[in-house]
């Protein structure tokens, strides 16, 4: 029999490329650390990325590059998730994993299909709910049957696995109606993330930070109508976006939206985990005004978290959950995400009154040290792990 302190080996599903994904990445880094065998089977949809690659942590990441697909096409993209799957399937077979480890629904499925039939536990990690997820990308009466299809089966699918791990309070309860073990492992930043504190509002302009996927749902024009009003009100502000349009017709819109604010907007793209600290420590205000659609209104984004560790004070939407987090931790100002000018009020107040800003982002970043922080929230998965393992 087993013990918790034997080693297995981990095969993790994936559905992006892996560049990696700043969760998975905290979860495979910490199993290795663990002792365990972690290798990450990913889907580089554009084949971009290498095919092989072993991270500094002994992590092995194997890519699925000859099924093309792209993001954000709805049901054009849900309709290739099947090769995917039959890609991956042989695989896991190859790598002959003890624990299954399924991130997000769209991978649920093989994993589950090669772990019943192999009698190895799968986790089923829900990062998101995964049919709110695609909801906006569904249209008409096939897209409406289709989010029905989906969220039945991501409930059939939880049901199925032998755990699930989730983000988060709202998705636990949800969770927890299907599937006796469930598991929090919240969007948390190491503690290490949180060395240093932003010189925040002691430059002579004002820098706003977003980072993640650039898309109108996520607050992205909204940020353009935010620099028009600190601009009219004579505020030096700049914005500044780490992330990819997704989907790509995205950056067409904003584009027509910014005119006349090009040289006020700078486009980072995509940044390395690794290199996401530093590149907050050169901003003064972290955004995450998301728009009231339901997968966001419940959820808690990873960039909150990651904001308030590098000492960065924080404007984001008056949704409950993270409501919560800013009113507990005080550290910024929660605003409705349709009004451009509540969100200008806020800043102009900061750039005003500057020690109210630093008071703030230090309170963010002491409220992770404390509590909201990767080495707190993975024990529990540690624990499931132990668990599994002793089965």
């Amino acid at each position: 029999m087993p013990t918790d302190r034997d080693p297995i080996h981990v095969a993790m599903l994936l559905s992006n490329p892996f560049r990696p994904d700043p969760r998975v990445l905290k979860e495979a880094n910490s199993l290795a650390a663990l002792g365990h065998q972690v290798t990450v089977i990913a889907w580089d949809r554009a084949a971009e990325m290498p095919a092989q690659e072993v991270l500094p942590s002994g992590v092995h990441v194997t890519r699925v590059q000859h099924v093309p697909s792209a993001y954000g096409e709805g049901a054009r993209q849900i309709l290739r998730l099947p090769l995917f799957w039959r890609a991956a399937l042989p695989m896991l077979s190859r790598q002959d994993p003890g624990v299954v480890h399924c991130h997000d629904f769209d991978t649920l499925p093989a994993g589950l299909l090669w772990g019943k039939l192999h009698r190895r536990p799968v986790i089923y990690d829900a990062h998101e709910h995964y049919a709110d997820l695609c909801r906006p990308r569904l249209h008409g009466v096939g897209g409406a049957l289709l989010y029905r299809l989906i969220h039945f089966a991501e409930r059939a699918g939880a049901r199925a696995a032998s755990a699930v791990v989730t983000v988060d309070a709202t998705l636990a309860t949800l969770f927890q109606r299907l599937n006796r073990r469930v598991v929090i492992v919240g969007h948390y930043p190491a503690r290490g993330f949180t060395d240093g504190c932003a010189p925040v509002f002691t430059r002579p302009d004002l820098t706003l930070l977003y980072v993640g996927r650039l898309s109108t749902d996520r607050g992205l024009l909204g940020y353009i109508d935010l620099i028009r009003r600190l601009h009219d009100q004579g505020i030096p502000a700049r914005l500044r976006l780490a992330g990819i349009f997704t989907p790509v017709s995205e950056e067409q819109r904003f584009r027509e939206h910014c005119r006349g604010l090009e040289g006020a907007i700078d486009f980072v793209g995509w940044v390395p985990y690794d290199a996401l600290a530093a590149l907050m420590h050169t901003a003064d205000v972290g955004l995450a005004i998301l728009q009231p659609e339901p997968r966001y209104v419940a959820a808690l984004p990873v960039k909150l978290f990651e904001y308030m560790a590098a000492g960065l004070p924080v404007v984001a939407s008056n949704f409950p959950p993270i409501a919560d987090v800013l009113n507990n931790a005080g550290c910024g100002a929660l605003v409705d995400p349709l009004d451009a000018e509540m969100s200008a009020d806020r800043i102009r107040h900061w750039w005003n009154h500057p020690e109210d800003a630093r008071v703030a982002g230090e309170n963010g970043r002491q409220a992770v040290l404390d509590r909201y922080n990767w080495e707190a929230t993975f024990t529990g998965m540690s624990e499931l792990y132990s668990s599994l393992i002793r089965r």
